[in-house]
């Protein structure tokens, strides 16, 4: 397809990001407001550029608006593709994408593979077919992920760290509940909602570091954390 073809920058190890902050363009002024809500993030946080509704095309040209205005990790929701065409650094897939091929892919390209999981079963099966994190969830009350059942629960996220892929814990979590998150043994914590106010964002941030210590990125390489 036309525009799609771009060279790719020299790409270092993947890293995986302890806080990922989910995109939702209709909550932060359009795809518009877009660049300065990542501006606004704290350092060292990731994007997950989630906007399910748009047509390849159109994910691809706000992708890549995105990726001029923000210079940190830059995950793609759905479409290694659109990943590709906006220089993205990792592809976010459901637990019942297509695993085999994509897998293999998305590796041999140097990006980050991340599957959005909600059992042991899921995890054990993004596992075993080379996701490098997963997001688990919704660990609590979510308006988003109200959809996907009642909360899980720190105990099930517990059980859920136990499979050694690393986890980044998603549905209701902010400030408040950080250091549960982070003793419980997650890797990271990903939201929507707290990263759209700056100072949520920062309070958010200060509250996982506090309680997460100096808990260094992993490399998608390194052997299991925990």
């Amino acid at each position: 397809m036309t525009g799609l073809c771009r060279v790719e920058r020299v790409r270092e190890q993947p890293r995986i990001p302890e806080l990922l902050a989910i995109s939702a363009r209709q909550l932060c002024g359009g795809a518009a407001g877009l660049g300065s809500w990542a501006r606004s993030l704290p350092a060292g946080t990731a994007i997950q550029l989630r906007e399910k509704d748009l047509k390849r095309a159109d994910l691809i040209r706000l992708g890549r608006s995105l990726r001029s205005a923000f210079d940190g990790v830059l995950i793609v929701n759905g479409d290694l593709g659109a990943a590709v065409a906006c220089d993205a650094d990792g592809v976010h897939l459901p637990s019942d994408a297509s695993w085999p091929d994509l897998g293999k892919d998305v590796h041999q390209r140097g990006l980050l593979l991340g599957v959005s999981t909600h059992s042991v079963a899921e995890l054990e099966a993004a596992s075993e077919s080379g996701a490098h994190y997963a997001l688990f969830g919704p660990v609590f009350d979510s308006p988003e992920k109200r959809r996907f059942g009642p909360a899980q629960g720190l105990e099930r996220l517990r059980r859920a760290v136990s499979v050694g892929l690393p986890l980044l814990a998603v549905g209701g979590v902010d400030a408040g509940n950080a250091a549960s998150i982070a003793d419980a043994g997650a890797h990271g914590v990903a939201a929507i909602r707290a990263f759209l106010d700056p100072r949520a964002a920062v309070d958010l941030e200060t509250a996982w570091t506090g309680a997460a210590g100096t808990m260094p990125a992993r490399d998608a390489s390194d052997p299991e954390p925990y």
